[in-house]
């Protein structure tokens, strides 16, 4: 290391510790930075996180179970759903878009799209318009029961799943267990 320092000029060596200085700063905010929230994707069309889909697919299929198990009297089937999507925010955005004429007659067209945020000096904090928000679509479903096969059963626990999720009744499939 001293042969390092030796061969630095006087002006260089003034500035190593603001450098310094600087790198522990920098590494010091780094650290100190609050954690990032959940931040809403930039247009409706995104696919969901995976965490937010698997969290509403198991929350269906905790709520179905229940109601199913209730209907049977005991906990007597097994709930398994496949999702087509699942939940999504629209978000509204100021859109502003600028023309501009080059010197050789180019037009130049530049669009900027920016969310638009609502600020809540209470809870200082600042959440995104919400123009809609998509409800999860389920895309099939398969209760397997442990019962003895019996088809009145499972017309009525087809009927009382297409009726809970607003399933048409060729997306579910009720099997026995053997």
């Amino acid at each position: 290391m001293g042969e390092l320092w030796n061969r630095l000029t006087e002006r260089q060596k003034k500035m190593l510790p603001w450098l310094a200085v600087i790198l522990v700063a920098g590494v010091g905010m780094l650290l100190v930075q609050p954690a990032s929230r959940l931040e809403v994707g930039g247009t409706a069309r995104e696919q969901p996180p995976v965490e937010l889909q698997s969290e509403a697919e198991d929350t269906l299929t905790r709520e179905l179970t229940a109601v199913l198990n209730a209907l049977l009297g005991g906990k007597r089937c097994t709930v398994f759903l496949t999702m087509d999507r699942g939940p999504a925010l629209r978000i509204a955005y100021n859109v502003t878009e600028e023309v501009r004429t080059g010197p050789e007659g180019v037009v130049e067209k530049r669009l900027t799209s920016t969310p638009v945020i609502l600020r809540s000096d209470a809870e200082r904090r600042e959440v995104p318009l919400i123009l809609e928000q998509v409800e999860p679509q389920v895309r099939g479903v398969l209760v397997v029961l442990d019962a003895p096969p019996d088809a009145e059963l499972r017309l009525a626990v087809a009927r009382a799943v297409a009726t809970a999720l607003q399933v048409p009744m060729y997306r579910i499939e009720v099997a026995f267990k053997k």
